[in-house]
């Protein structure tokens, strides 16, 4: 069973409650243009504070599924999951994320196996969010700046500092 405080749930019972108001209520979306139609973030609660999540060691605050027919803040949670792990992966230990972090962070983000998650590198038409480097994976700037919004539509705040790789338009890669 996973652990959470009084206030985690108070926070995300709020969160729920103002979401469920504002859809009522027709209140208005952030604007996420800056992504991709596969990548949109649409459900957006306003919690009076953020429950704050550690990808890498805390429980899931909520349901994470790459599904495409589930509701968006799971997939949205999925993405957060993925891409906030291998970013605090970087900034905990210096490297990029091998195979066996990488199984690990896809199946706590919901997808099946460690395979499942090669498209984030490799999406054809899709902007790149990972990048492989010598076996290693690490998010790259397009990556790091689709967190916050991610954040801010899920109510969650990622614990901890996470570090990206910098792609020019050469498509060169430089480490932070």
């Amino acid at each position: 069973m996973s652990e959470y405080n009084a206030d985690d749930l108070s926070r995300a019972l709020a969160a729920a409650a103002e979401a469920f108001l504002t859809t009522i209520r027709g209140g208005e979306e952030d604007d996420f243009n800056s992504v991709t139609r596969s990548e949109d973030v649409t459900w957006a609660p306003s919690a009076a504070e953020p429950i704050l999540f550690d990808p890498l060691t805390d429980p899931l605050p909520m349901k994470a599924t790459p599904d495409r027919e589930a509701d968006q803040k799971f997939q949205d949670m999925c993405s957060l999951v993925y891409i906030g792990s291998i970013g605090r992966y970087y900034a905990e230990t210096g490297e990029g994320a091998g195979a066996e972090e990488i199984r690990r962070f896809a199946l706590k983000a919901g997808y099946r196996n460690g395979r499942a998650v090669n498209g984030w590198s490799s999406r054809p038409g899709s902007i790149r969010a990972v990048e492989v480097i010598d076996g290693k994976r690490y998010i790259n700037q397009t990556a790091a700046n689709w967190l916050p919004k991610l954040e801010r539509a899920l109510g969650i705040k990622i614990k901890g500092d996470t570090r990206w790789v910098e792609v020019n338009d050469a498509g060169n890669v430089s480490f932070s």
